[in-house]
């Protein structure tokens, strides 16, 4: 096996770049000739399936070796790189592991990716609540006992996918929820989106492969220097419906992929294999200057289970009122809700800078008491319609007054974190309307036609 410190992909492409070759193949800007100066250097870089490069969707040379190397650093039997983000690895996940008709467990806490999977892959989703952070009052983990009556109310059950770390950085006992699951004899499958970075360090929460699970989707680019729509897919399982994950990623992802994307892959993997205890060190002290400086600037600061995100408060203001104030200040935070705004620190190395640059100036008085959107959903619940019956029938548009039970013809979510709090196919209840009312003015995707008071239904 080759060392950690090696990134055979990138090396590759390196030295074809060093040849300076002139190019007679796509993209067309042609090693970057065609294009502004500024772009020159990275696009000669911006290759293709040509000789010595390797090939994504069926790898021999530099690729395969990278993927190798890259399962070799998470622990799993099988990794593959992903040029579609963690939306391609669910997709695949789901429909590798699914067929059509079968049940499946899945936290309603779910990304939107893990909801078009199971409609895809005409799964039948049995949904489980999730339990509140008692810290951050976000969505986070099972309670053990409504996972074990999921399985006795739903024998045939075949998968669980399951959501590792939340958004917000908080984490659940894992291997005691993948335990359970191997007990019914399910695959555990782990949105592991925001946890790239965990095997980097033993001071992080333990990862999902460690806890159990059979396959693992992280977003490197998230949390890792990877760039945006890169990421991985872990398998750790001999179950022969995982064997046909090449497959349905061969479907999913494109038939072109970004080497630019897949070189970041292959570095970014070393930087978390190469990760030492005095880099750990040197971003511990870098993430305590960060608290100190904001509660000095007069805000509360949450820290949960993930040491790169803080959450930020401030009684009396939303976190929308805190996030505008940050961004007035250069400061552009990853997300906001009504209650509390979420900062994601970068994963800094010994000798990395990264220091507040201003001071924050005192933040406005608030326009008024902000108090928490709740929405309850019932512990477990299915789908009014199927999927197979929703495709056989057509939508209308009604009032949101006019909504209450009927079957949502449309997924919405509130983006980011891009959760559906409304699932196509579930019947709407007064709490639906109500919170879809309470949430004007926030940015979604899905419900196009909120702005108008109306949302898609089937009658």
């Amino acid at each position: 096996m080759a060392s950690q410190e090696e990134v055979p992909l990138f090396s590759k492409m390196e030295e074809h770049v060093r040849q300076n070759p002139l190019s007679f193949h796509v993209p067309g800007h042609k090693n970057g000739i065609l294009s502004e100066l500024k772009w020159q250097d990275m696009l000669k870089y911006d290759l293709t399936e040509i000789s010595g490069l390797d090939d994504l969707h069926h790898p021999e040379g530099a690729i395969r070796e990278a993927e190798a190397l890259l399962s070799s650093a998470y622990g799993a039997s099988k990794s593959f790189f992903l040029v579609g983000g963690s939306t391609s690895g669910n997709l695949a996940m789901i429909l590798a592991a699914v067929r059509r008709g079968e049940r499946v467990l899945v936290t309603r806490d779910a990304h939107k990716s893990v909801v078009h999977a199971l409609e895809l892959a005409g799964a039948r989703p049995v949904f489980l609540n999730t339990k509140k952070d008692v810290l951050t009052g976000v969505s986070n983990g099972v309670d053990v006992a409504t996972l074990e009556q999921a399985f006795r109310e739903y024998p045939d059950i075949v998968a669980a996918v399951l959501t590792y770390p939340s958004y917000y950085g908080t984490t659940f006992d894992l291997a005691r929820v993948a335990q359970v699951i191997h007990h019914f004899g399910a695959l555990v499958l782990v949105d592991e989106a925001h946890g790239a970075h965990f095997a980097a360090s033993d001071a992080f929460p333990r990862d999902a492969l460690r806890c159990g699970a059979d396959a693992v989707v992280q977003s490197a680019h998230k949390t890792l220097p990877a760039m945006t729509m890169g990421a991985f897919l872990h398998i750790n399982s001999d179950s022969a419906r995982l064997a046909r994950i090449r497959h349905y990623l061969q479907i999913v992802q494109t038939s072109s992929p970004s080497y630019l994307v897949m070189a970041s892959l292959d570095l970014a993997r070393r930087f978390m294999a190469m990760y030492s205890d005095d880099d750990f060190q040197a971003f511990w002290k870098m993430r305590a200057k960060w608290v100190d400086y904001l509660e000095d600037a007069g805000f509360i600061v949450l820290l949960p289970d993930d040491p790169l995100k803080l959450v930020v408060r401030k009684n009396g203001y939303s976190g929308h009122e805190i996030a505008r104030h940050f961004e007035a200040h250069d400061y552009y935070p990853e997300l906001a809700d009504d209650r509390q705004m979420l900062l994601i620190l970068p994963l800094t190395r010994s000798g990395t800078q990264f220091a507040p640059t201003r001071e924050l100036r005192a933040i406005k008085a608030p326009k008024g008491e902000t108090r928490p959107i709740e929405f309850a959903t019932p512990k477990l619940s299915e789908l009014a319609l199927s999927y197979t019956e929703m495709a056989e029938l057509d939508s209308v548009l009604v009032a949101l007054d006019e909504a209450v039970n009927a079957v949502a013809a449309e997924n919405i979510s509130v983006y980011p974190p891009g959760i559906p709090f409304v699932l196509r196919g579930e019947k709407l209840t007064e709490a639906h309307i109500a919170f879809l009312k309470a949430t004007s003015g926030v940015h979604f995707h899905g419900g196009e036609h909120l702005k108008d008071g109306k949302i898609a239904v089937y009658l």
